[in-house]
């Protein structure tokens, strides 16, 4: 029988770049499937092998006129220490087609992710995680349909010194139209912008939004204005191998939402007429007599307050806010907390309602009513995020970063406070 041609010399075969895979906190590695060299397999995996040649193959001899599949994966087979944002780049020979790539975990479990429509790339839905293994299993086929596998291990980079984030609202949660997004990092964060591009809000229906940040440890996303009551919003912290500036990287890449209360819900404090007017949508539903701080010594922080959390009775003690002995008062009904510092609106039982409520200031800097009043203010418009709003103050308004006081800034202040402009 009479043997095929051999190739003419010089018959030069191009390559044609499949593509990087363009998630931004992706990583992988090379391959390798029968003959490949392994002589680039130092950390990082910056260079590929190639399958095809020889090997890898289903076990179909190629025509005498088809060359079989090329198939490059770059960084190298056996590559350790690769960093999790590192692109995969997958080339195929000139005319070949990538039909597949796979990923598994090190409990050979198939990492998600999906062929794009150009028939070439894949991404995956989830960056990869640091320390940890994985295998890559790339498919292409010539011309002739035989294909070609390309198979690779790798490891990715550990991380040992990490930063996390925390967040509120909490999954899930249903929060009133003045609550803002707030992420507060385990510490200090140099290179915002990258953060905070890795920080996305989507609201349902949408708004107009920015993030702010105070400091280096806190950053808050509100939107212009307060969110239209039933927003149902969606945050993902895409932050998975960013660095945040000072040599500790991210870890965390996950998603969290939560809904905005049917009901808008405002509470104006007036402290010359003591008394608290509650507000559905715009509309009075309850007015009630309250007392607010003494003048000029324990004056009442002005301006607009978020409702931070609430308890049936707690302890309230001077000591705690820097007032010395001044008092200290067991089983304080109905309190909600409005401010970091500790200003709360609750009943107050030690008090003469008689010639207290709605005839005199007298607290130490809290909103307090009857208990009967503060059972029914707690009850109805003290949800997490409703807004308790202090007018005609004779303090200053407070500060946007004690609790949630973010709407005391105008819209400009606000905006200047993100670390990407423009």
């Amino acid at each position: 029988m009479t043997p095929p041609p051999k190739p003419r010399p010089g018959r030069a075969r191009r390559r044609q770049l499949v593509a990087p895979l363009l998630v931004a906190l992706f990583l992988v590695t090379a391959c390798s499937s029968g003959g490949g060299d392994k002589a680039e397999n130092a950390a990082g995996g910056s260079g590929g092998t190639t399958a095809g040649a020889t090997g890898g193959n289903s076990g179909s001899s190629p025509s005498a006129s088809v060359n079989p599949a090329q198939v490059t994966v770059t960084p190298a087979d056996a590559a350790v220490g690769v960093d999790v944002v590192t692109p995969v780049v997958v080339e195929i020979g000139e005319g070949d087609k990538l039909q597949s790539v796979k990923l598994t975990n090190s409990r050979d479990e198939e990492v998600d992710g999906k062929l794009q429509d150009d028939g070439k790339t894949w991404k995956p839905d989830v960056p990869f995680t640091f320390g940890s293994k994985y295998t890559v299993t790339a498919v292409a086929v010539n011309t002739a349909n035989q294909p070609t596998t390309a198979v690779a291990s790798f490891t990715t980079v550990s991380n040992d010194n990490k930063i996390t984030a925390s967040f509120y609202p909490d999954n899930g949660q249903t929060v009133g139209v003045g609550q803002p997004v707030s992420i507060k990092f385990n510490a200090p964060v140099k290179d915002k912008a990258a953060v905070e591009k890795a920080l996305t809000v989507t609201a349902t229906p949408s708004v107009q939004g920015s993030w702010h940040w105070f400091g280096s440890q806190r950053v808050d996303y509100r939107p212009k204005e307060y969110w239209p009551v039933s927003t149902q919003v969606k945050v993902d912290l895409n932050l998975r191998g960013i660095d945040a500036g000072n040599g500790a990287k991210f870890e965390q890449f996950k998603s969290f939402t939560f809904k905005v209360s049917d009901t808008k819900t405002v509470s104006v404090v007036d402290v010359d007429t003591k008394t608290m007017k509650v507000y559905k949508n715009d509309q009075v539903v309850k007015e009630i007599p309250i007392t607010s701080g003494e003048v000029p010594n324990y004056a009442t922080w002005g301006g607009k307050m978020v409702v931070m959390e609430k308890y049936e009775k707690t302890r309230m003690n001077s000591q705690t806010v820097g007032l010395g002995d001044e008092y200290d008062i067991d089983d304080v009904p109905w309190a909600v907390r409005t401010t970091t510092s500790g200003t709360f609106v609750h009943g107050n039982y030690w008090a003469d309602p008689a010639s207290t409520f709605g005839k005199q200031n007298t607290s130490h800097g809290c909103v307090s009513m009857a208990p009967d009043n503060a059972k029914w203010f707690y009850d109805n418009a003290a949800m997490p995020g409703d807004i308790v709003d202090v007018v005609n103050a004779k303090e200053r308004v407070v500060s946007p970063d004690n609790g949630y006081g973010d709407w005391n800034l105008t819209w400009e202040a606000w905006v200047q406070g993100s670390a990407v402009q423009g």
